[in-house]
């Protein structure tokens, strides 16, 4: 009979100061919540040596800035890749303030805002016998959230208190692992080559080498490094991916300053995907809806050039659509009331009641509701954007749902 595992304990390194233990779930948490920067290094017992975060766990954080000496005794800090800035200002974190919190409903898992965001939040009032809607946010400047259940049930969470010990990790064993051999510019070239002539088999790809040919080099640079340092297939998908989502919402002004050709080619490929999702199960679907193309099924797909086909083809009519407003934007007029009745009565059509709409202009209660109808409800929401039959209703409508696809 075999003993217990040691629990496995981590360690931070930020600007020359060291924080933890932290246990496998906290720092596990702690990245999933986005707090580790690509400066930090990250050593845990079995590392012969500090390794840059990256390396460990593929991310995306802040740009880098300088790296200052860290404390006596630890190892010089890499030269880390670029990566794109955090989302908010919520994701700061001083890692000798931490706690580990019980997670509530409205922290846990990814928003379906998201995908759909609550820019427009569809509301019915009677009256007058019509439906229109309104523009409702909790606070000026945010968006509400409807959470997706998921197993974890530890959060990250700013402290005033500190619990935990701030002490350095003891030397490596003599039975620890050897140290990362630094990777020579050839082997990370031969690397980035290779890697070259597998993205560009997807279409996605090289439309993004042939707009933004510099950012695709550093990127693939990055994945090369990565490569070197027997990272596993997903992980260089999933830091491909991130970089490619924070592309995205970098230039998502200019992705709905885009013709309405280009709109309507980004609504439909979204929908084909939520449909080619849905065939596949209900969990791939509402994975995507909750977490993005991040979702695990949605990243083993992203893998592949043929079962990755609409995932890739909803991207790259977001990243044609950029092209088009970075080159020749368009100005569009904001929805009006009239729209959104021509969009109620598509909905109408699909068998959408007065609760129907109380349920998706709720957070809460659409957060209740089982993945199944979440999906329906979300395939349904662009069906009626796709039939409104007025090309300029259904152009200022579009310019509304669109901004969560490619800014969330």
């Amino acid at each position: 009979m075999t003993g217990k595992q040691p629990e496995i304990q981590w360690y931070v390194a930020r600007e020359g100061k060291q924080h933890g233990p932290l246990s496998d779930a906290e720092m596990r948490t702690f990245v999933a919540q986005g707090h580790l920067k690509p400066t930090d290094l990250i050593w845990r017992q079995g590392f012969a040596d500090w390794r840059p975060a990256p390396a460990v766990f593929p991310l995306t954080g802040p740009e880098p800035a300088a790296q200052p000496p860290p404390a006596a005794g630890q190892p010089a800090a890499p030269r880390e890749p670029t990566y794109a800035q955090p989302q908010s200002a919520e994701r700061s974190f001083e890692p000798d303030r931490i706690r580990v919190a019980k997670s509530s409903p409205e922290r846990e898992g990814r928003p379906l805002g998201r995908i759909l965001g609550a820019a427009l939040i569809v509301l019915l009032l009677a009256g007058a016998g019509s439906w229109y809607f309104i523009y409702q946010s909790d606070a000026p400047g945010t968006v509400p959230t409807i959470t997706a259940e998921t197993d974890r049930d530890t959060d990250i969470s700013i402290s005033e208190t500190t619990t935990a010990a701030i002490s350095p990790p003891e030397t490596p064993s003599a039975a620890a692992a050897p140290p990362v051999a630094e990777i020579s510019p050839e082997v990370v070239k031969q690397n980035a080559q290779k890697l070259d002539v597998q993205f560009q088999q997807i279409g996605l790809w090289g439309l993004i080498k042939r707009e933004f040919p510099d950012w695709y080099g550093e990127r693939l640079d990055e994945a090369a490094k990565l490569t070197a340092e027997n990272q596993p297939q997903i992980a260089i998908t999933k830091h491909m991916t991130k970089a490619l989502i924070a592309l995205r919402r970098k230039y998502a002004e200019q992705a709905l300053a885009a013709s309405a050709g280009k709109l309507k080619n980004v609504a439909t490929a979204f929908l084909a995907n939520l449909k080619h999702l849905r065939e596949r199960s209900e969990g791939a679907c509402f994975g995507f809806i909750s977490k993005g193309e991040t979702s695990p099924v949605v990243l083993e797909l992203m893998q592949s050039p043929e079962k990755g086909a609409t995932v890739h083809a909803q991207a790259a009519a977001i990243f044609e659509a950029i092209a088009e407003g970075r080159k020749t934007p368009t100005t569009h007029e904001p929805a009006v009331k009239s729209d959104y009745e021509a969009l109620v009565k598509q909905l109408a059509k699909l068998g959408w009641k007065e609760s129907d709409l109380q349920i998706f202009s709720n957070p809460t209660a659409l957060a209740k509701q089982p993945p199944r109808r979440v999906c329906q409800m979300v395939q349904d929401w662009f069906v009626a954007h796709l039939a409104v039959e007025d090309q300029p209703a259904q152009e200022r409508l579009l310019v509304e749902t669109l901004k969560p696809v490619v800014s969330g």
